[in-house]
């Protein structure tokens, strides 16, 4: 593909991806997916790129809306906001102007994109951190106050690109699946942190490897991989996990463990089919039992897995559409949900069990805040302190803080942003 097409096709998507939303929300997998489809000439070198920009337009949506609302001045929303990013994060004026024109599947240049152009290349960025930093006020704050000095530090990273990372089937050597992937060209290495982790160096498909579909590895990304060990499951416990997903931590947990019964329920029922299906492969589905209703848990347990929803800023990273669909409204009613499920939670844990609360966040409000008002209103449960937890699992000097709980955070750990508290019902 010539630059021109590349650019053509980034302004594409972007539209797309405004237009067609899914429940009110921007979706970008899907239109990506689309794309792809309709364009299956396109190189693995042209779709990186194509898919690398689009990502890069949408993690500093703000800024680039702001910037835009500065300048109006094409009927073209989607081609604003490209220009926009490629002049301030991609390439040089004229390098990009060369782009248009550029043969029979390239943007027409014309006098008003040249005016436009030369107008965002003169356009000096004097603005408020949290519009520098690609994020509403209110957003911003809660980060400020999440992290204070080290909030542009935080803000940053949400710009980078997030790893590839893949989990380990137990009892396979994590070299020997390197050395596989070396049969394909691909080059990876062991997780910095994860004893069960390996890092591919470039975001693939590997659905069609042989070794994926003998169930020798997962895509789990290290963060979750680590939550997924610390979550201190036993031989012969029986744990509900309340917020499953696409069972993820489920499955890791049912492949390090062999005596372990795992009761997964979602309210989102289309998730649970994802479970029965990677547990298949994965060759755990006996240890995985999975319940539609979750009202119909009437039974108490050794450990309640919480990975409640939340705002997903430890992910924004890999999906940036979760800050774009976020609102205050929205988050101040995921806390509420977040307080709900860890008091569901209390009712199923047996005396001498936990509750482990998990969320893929970075801010205090939804973490360590929603385990302090837990343990203010419940006097029958204590945290579990998980310094020793982690040393014994990570062997890594990149601890997670000197509170009890662990908050991994991206620009630290270098995978996602999980936070994680286990609390023992003593009572």
């Amino acid at each position: 593909m010539t630059p021109g097409a590349r650019l053509l096709s980034v302004v594409e998507i972007i539209d797309s991806v405004f237009k067609n939303k899914i429940d009110n929300n921007y979706v970008i997998a899907n239109n990506i997916k689309r794309w792809m489809r309709n364009n299956r000439y396109a190189g693995s070198k042209d779709k990186r790129e194509i898919i690398n920009a689009v990502y890069g337009i949408l993690k500093r949506y703000y800024i680039l809306d702001f910037i835009q609302k500065k300048n109006i001045f094409l009927d073209n929303y989607a081609l604003e906001i490209t220009i926009i990013y490629y002049i301030f994060h991609i390439c040089k004026k004229d390098d990009l102007i060369n782009s248009f024109d550029d043969g029979p599947y390239a943007i027409k240049l014309n006098k008003e994109i040249k005016q436009f152009i030369d107008k965002i290349d003169n356009f000096q960025i004097s603005e408020e951190e949290y519009i520098k930093n690609s994020l509403p006020l209110w957003l911003y704050n809660k980060i400020h106050e999440s992290f204070n000095i080290n909030t542009k530090k935080v803000c940053q990273s949400m710009f980078d690109e997030s790893h590839f990372d893949i989990r380990v089937k137990k009892g396979i050597s994590r070299k020997n699946i390197i050395n596989k992937f070396k049969n394909y060209n691909i080059k990876s290495d062991i997780t910095p942190i994860s004893p069960i982790g390996v890092r591919i160096n470039k975001r693939l498909s590997v659905s069609h490897l042989k070794e994926f579909k003998e169930g020798l590895f997962e895509v789990q990304d290290e963060g979750s991989q680590l939550v997924s060990l610390m979550s201190g499951v036993k031989e012969n416990e029986t744990v509900i996990d309340l917020c499953a997903g696409a069972g993820g931590k489920s499955l890791a947990i049912s492949d390090l463990l062999e005596n372990v019964k795992i009761i997964a329920t979602d309210i989102n029922i289309n998730r649970l089919d994802k479970i029965r299906e990677r547990a298949l492969r994965s060759k755990v589905k006996n240890k995985i039992i999975l319940e539609q209703n979750y009202k119909n848990l009437n039974f108490k347990a050794d450990r309640i897995i919480c990975d409640v929803p939340c705002s997903g800023s430890g992910a924004w990273r890999r999906r940036p559409e979760e800050k774009l669909n976020l609102t205050n409204n929205q988050f101040e009613n995921l806390l509420e949900i977040q307080k709900e499920i860890l008091n569901y939670g209390a009712d199923l844990v047996k005396i001498g069990g936990e509750i482990v609360y998990i969320t893929c966040s970075i801010l205090d409000n939804e973490n360590k805040d929603q385990i302090n008002y837990f343990l203010k209103n419940n006097s029958n449960f204590e945290i579990v302190d998980l310094e020793d937890s982690w040393d014994s699992i990570t062997m890594s000097h990149e601890r997670f803080g000197k509170e009890a709980y662990c908050q991994l955070i991206p620009f630290i750990h270098k995978c996602d942003g999980f936070f994680l508290a286990r609390l023992v019902r003593n009572k």
